[in-house]
């Protein structure tokens, strides 16, 4: 399996078109930036897609990354987080 992260990216988008399912926005994006050529689409698509894909990725990972240091940190009992500072006892 290929690790590389551009690669990856690329390969789904590529399985979408196999597919027949891609973000009908970035597809028209792609047909209007072409001139309505399909085959230059196609590959239009797959640049756009291969960016919002790698996107996507980093806001899932850094959003599971916060998660699991929030899980992991221990918090001492005198520890006062800046939402606690607003509630009431």
């Amino acid at each position: 399996m290929n690790s590389d992260p551009s690669k990856i990216t690329e390969d789904m988008a590529w399985q979408e078109i196999r597919q027949g399912t891609y973000r009908v926005d970035l597809w028209e994006q792609a047909l209007s930036q072409s001139s309505h050529d399909t085959a230059m689409a196609r590959e239009t698509y797959i640049r756009l897609r291969t960016q919002t894909l790698r996107q996507d990725v980093g806001r899932l990972l850094a959003g599971h990354i916060r998660q699991a240091l929030a899980d992991d940190a221990p918090r001492r009992a005198d520890f006062k987080s800046a939402r606690d500072l607003g509630r009431k006892k």
